[in-house]
């Protein structure tokens, strides 16, 4: 088989998550996704905090640092304004996520002139169009878009990300196995990267003493592939700046492709996702009979009215059910919130499976493989996401700290990856001390913005609590609009909370107590500034 290359220019823009979470490049923060950063600003990484640190490694290098959850679908629907900007270059743009996005070079560099030109125009279009999101005139340095072409997708995205003053790096036609003979191994782990499961590969690769790209594309692929098998060959195919997967750009029976009418047309976003996730699993029903996996993707809307809405998506490694379905109500929302929104309800919905790679199966152990069931029950939940929405069904999300919303929250299931066989296991921070953390077991409902009541000694006068924790008189009874009036029965506490006493604009001291109910209710009620509020029941 014969591997075949596409020029390819690479757009990356600089912590293009910061910047989609509305928060200036120069500010303290870090955007966190399962308990892991995954982008930071300037200013944080100045206090030594990089991607991949833990939550709390990095507020502990950082007291100020502010902590904001990642949002796929927020970056992805902020990117579509780039994204539109760029489509007078070409329409072939294929978005891999936010801030990221790539297209073969070969018409456009023809009609602007070579890849230095074209590079130029890119970065003239996504500048004018970054400085209209971020309602500046000049786009700060440290944000401003990195362009890298090269005749592999892997060394454009190379080019992009390496640390050259310029911007903008043009690999020379036929000189990707050249340029990226002198990178570390490490960059076949990078989240760019389409090598699966990478770190562990290129751990070993480190201990055998392969330290650059050249190390490993010199070795023997017949001695590579029998030792590391497909994914040692694709690293060695990868470093030789070669696409290592042959793509099957038409199946084997025809080109992939299902649509459908909405009837009556949809006004809301979730109705025509619902009718998506139905032609998805239809796709992938042909594709698993064919052994193929889709990597790219085209999605199109229509309107009643004749508008479209039209996208390209990439996957490094391929495409399940679930991410196509995202990708649908991504490209909706984003499209829903632009300049040029539909003028009316949606009608009709297109997939059309643009390249597809042999299926290498997946490797499953003796125990813990995925069942009929299991399969059933994400495929239902997804269903359910589709009809009310991304935030209907949530997972648990542990971590560490002293507050609720520390130790355990929901979030959507897309957010949590879940998986129905996943061993939980817990970030190390849980088994800190945490000094004033609530005692197990922990209330089950907590409400999302904490209620005020009164709790009221035995003559009907509120109750305050001392600096050190020492309640004035025993509660006596307890009011509130949501839970009426009641006798407290029982009551454990205090557990006190102080923190971030060293900043006045951020500290908070309060004080925490479980009441017993004379209704057979238990409830988590909080003092702080002399009021009392309800926080949280228990089940």
């Amino acid at each position: 088989m014969v591997l075949t290359n596409t020029r390819t220019l690479v757009l990356i823009i600089p912590h293009w998550r910061v910047i989609a979470a509305g928060v200036a490049h120069d500010h303290l923060a870090a955007v966190v996704d399962k308990d892991r950063v995954v982008d930071v600003t300037p200013d944080g990484a100045e206090h030594g905090i990089t991607p991949g640190i833990r939550r709390r490694e990095a507020q502990k290098l950082c007291a100020d640092l502010k902590i904001i959850d990642d949002d796929e679908e927020r970056s992805v629907r902020k990117f579509n304004s780039v994204v539109t900007a760029l489509e007078s270059v070409t329409p072939r743009i294929e978005i891999a996520t936010g801030g990221w996005c790539s297209f073969p070079t070969r018409g456009p560099s023809r009609y602007f002139g070579g890849d230095q030109a074209l590079a130029r125009i890119v970065v003239e279009r996504t500048l004018k169009a970054l400085s209209v999101a971020l309602k500046t005139t000049e786009v700060p340095s440290v944000i401003q878009p990195r362009i890298g072409v090269a005749d592999s997708r892997f060394a454009a995205v190379v080019a992009a990300t390496s640390k050259s003053l310029s911007r903008v790096q043009v690999v020379v036609p036929e000189g990707s196995a050249a340029f990226l003979a002198s990178f570390p191994v490490d960059v076949l782990a990078s989240k760019y990267s389409p090598l699966p499961e990478a770190q562990e590969l290129v751990d070993v690769f480190r201990r055998l003493g392969l330290k650059t790209l050249e190390d490993v594309g010199s070795l023997p692929s017949e001695e590579l592939f029998a030792r590391f098998g497909s994914p040692g060959l694709l690293a060695q195919q990868l470093a030789q700046g070669i696409d290592g997967r042959a793509p099957l750009l038409h199946s084997i029976s025809d080109v992939v492709s299902e649509e459908s009418e909405i009837d009556p047309p949809a006004e809301h976003v979730e109705t025509a996702v619902f009718v998506a996730k139905a032609l998805v699993d239809r796709i992938h029903q042909r594709l698993a009979i064919e052994g193929a996996v889709c990597v790219r993707i085209l999605i199109e809307v229509e309107s009643e009215h004749g508008d479209v809405s039209s996208r390209l998506w990439r996957h490094e490694h391929q495409f399940t059910s679930a991410d196509i379905t995202d990708r649908v109500r991504w490209q909706l929302e984003g499209w829903y919130q632009s300049e040029n929104p539909p003028t009316g309800p949606l009608s009709l919905v297109r997939l059309i499976v643009d390249e597809t790679v042999p299926d290498s199966g997946q490797q499953l152990g003796f125990w813990g493989e995925k069942t009929v069931n299991d399969e059933r029950a994400i495929r239902s939940f997804v269903r359910i996401q589709g009809l009310l929405g991304p935030d209907s069904v949530t997972v648990v999300q542990r971590g560490g700290g002293r507050r609720l919303a520390d130790i355990e929250r929901r979030v959507p299931l897309v957010a949590g990856r879940f998986d129905p066989d996943q061993v939980i296991t817990l970030p190390e921070s849980t088994t800190a001390p945490w000094p004033g953390r609530l005692p197990a077991p922990l209330p089950l409902a907590v409400l999302p913005q904490a209620q005020q009541l009164e709790v009221t000694d035995s003559n009907g006068r509120r109750i305050g609590v001392s600096g050190r924790g020492h309640m004035e008189e025993d509660p006596v009874r307890i009011r509130s609009d949501s839970l009426g009036s009641h006798l407290i029965i029982g009551w454990g506490g205090p557990w006190l909370l102080d923190e971030k006493w060293w900043d006045p604009a951020m500290k908070s001291r309060q004080a925490r107590f479980q009441f017993l109910l004379e209704d057979g209710t238990a409830h988590l009620c909080v003092i702080e500034n002399g009021e009392w509020w309800l926080e949280a029941s228990y089940e």
